[in-house]
C-alpha cells in the first residue's frame, strides 16, 4: 500500500483537491491501494449536498480568518484545526468496499482497535466514526469513482477555536435545508489521557491501524496528481 505522509500545511483547497486526484490514480491506472496522512489549517469543510451558510457561521469564520470549502464526499460539516489529523485511504472498488455500510464499519474498527493498542483507551467504532466514551474523536465521509476514496479525521490535540464558534449544528435552532450534519460532543486524545500526544504519535497510530489493508510502503505525489490537484482547486476557485 502507498504511504503518503504529506503534513505540509498548504491552501485547504488543495489539499481536497489531492485527495480526488489521487483517487482518479487508483481508478484509472489501476494504482494500488494508498494511505494518505495530511493536515489543514483552520477551516470548516462542508459535504457534498450542504449549504455553506446552514452549515457554518459565514460572519464568525470571516473574522477568524477561517475559509469555507465543500469537499466531493457526502457526510457532515467538519471543522479542521492543526489538532486535527486528517487520513485518506484510496481502495479498489471490490467487496466490501462497495458497501457503504460494510467498509465504514471495518475501516472505523480498524481505527478503533489501533487507538485502543496504541493508547489503552476504551475507543469502539459506530458507523463511520470512533469515540472514546460519549466523545467523538475520529468521523469519516466517503466518495466513489470507480474506486473508493474513505477520509476521515482524528483528534489529537484541542484548538482555542470551539467548533461551537463556527459550526452551526453545534447550536440551538440548526434547521439546515440540505443534507444535515450529526453533531456530536467531540473529544482529542491529548485531553482524554491527560498528556500532550505528539503529532508522531497520531501518525504512527493510523499507520498501524490500517497496516491490515497492506504493508505501507512510503511512496511521493506523482507529478500527474500534483496537475490534476492543482487544475481542480483552480476551478473549484473560478
Amino acid at each position: 500500500m502507498r504511504l503518503l505522509l504529506d503534513l505540509a500545511f498548504r491552501p485547504p483547497g488543495l489539499n481536497l483537491a489531492l485527495d480526488e486526484a489521487i483517487l482518479a490514480s487508483v481508478a484509472r491506472d489501476g494504482e494500488e491501494p494508498a494511505l494518505r496522512i495530511w493536515r489543514n489549517g483552520r477551516c470548516v469543510v462542508v459535504g457534498r449536498g450542504q449549504r455553506a451558510e446552514d452549515e457554518a457561521d459565514l460572519a464568525s469564520c470571516a473574522r477568524l480568518r477561517i475559509p469555507v470549502l465543500s469537499r466531493a464526499s457526502g457526510g457532515g460539516t467538519v471543522y479542521h484545526h492543526p489538532g486535527n489529523l486528517n487520513f485518506s485511504l484510496f481502495l479498489p472498488l471490490v467487496p466490501p468496499w462497495t458497501s457503504v455500510r460494510e467498509s465504514q464499519g471495518e475501516l472505523a474498527f480498524l481505527l478503533a482497535a489501533g487507538l485502543r493498542e496504541r493508547f489503552g483507551i476504551e475507543a469502539r467504532a459506530e458507523g463511520g466514526a470512533v469515540f472514546v466514551g460519549r466523545l467523538k474523536v475520529s468521523g469519516s465521509a466517503q466518495l466513489r469513482r470507480r474506486a473508493l476514496l474513505h477520509h476521515g479525521t482524528l483528534l489529537f490535540a484541542p484548538d482555542t477555536v470551539s467548533m461551537e464558534d463556527v459550526l452551526r449544528a453545534h447550536r440551538p435552532g440548526y434547521r439546515p435545508r440540505g443534507v444535515p450534519s450529526h453533531p456530536a460532543p467531540v473529544g482529542d486524545l491529548s485531553s482524554l489521557l491527560e498528556r500532550e500526544v505528539a503529532l508522531e504519535e497520531a501518525v504512527g497510530a493510523v499507520i498501524a491501524a490500517f497496516r491490515p489493508l497492506g504493508e505501507p510502503e512510503p511512496d511521493e505525489l506523482s507529478l500527474r496528481e500534483w496537475a490534476l490537484a492543482d487544475a481542480l482547486a483552480g476551478a473549484a476557485r473560478a
